[in-house]
């Protein structure tokens, strides 16, 4: 009985050290910047976007503007930046005028 009573406690006291060092997680902080294309977003413009732009590293959401000519794109600022997103978007062919910060938050 002291036996089974000892192995109790040691296990009761190993599974509380296990749990104390256990790391917390880092904040992620999700951006979102709007991106103003040369020329209007067809049909087909917007099946290269979506088949590509999500697929980059850290990008969580992609919207377009109601002017026809931006998109919206939702991404983490500790996996891309919108320099690299730029890219992206020269990669397919379309080149970005101008390029905004619209938002900053903190997200889990």
């Amino acid at each position: 009985m002291r036996k089974l009573t000892l192995l109790f406690i040691i296990m009761a006291l190993s599974t509380g050290m296990g749990f104390a060092q256990k790391e917390q997680r880092r904040q992620k902080r999700q951006e979102v910047a709007e991106f103003r294309l040369n020329e209007d977003i067809c049909s087909n413009c917007k099946r290269k976007i979506e088949g590509n732009i999500p697929f980059e590293k850290g990008v969580t959401a992609l919207a377009y503007g109601d002017d026809g000519t931006t998109v919206k794109v939702t991404y983490r600022a500790d996996k891309t930046d919108t320099l690299k997103l730029r890219k992206a978007f020269e990669k397919i062919k379309f080149e970005v005028l101008e390029t905004n910060l619209v938002e900053k938050g903190q997200a889990e």
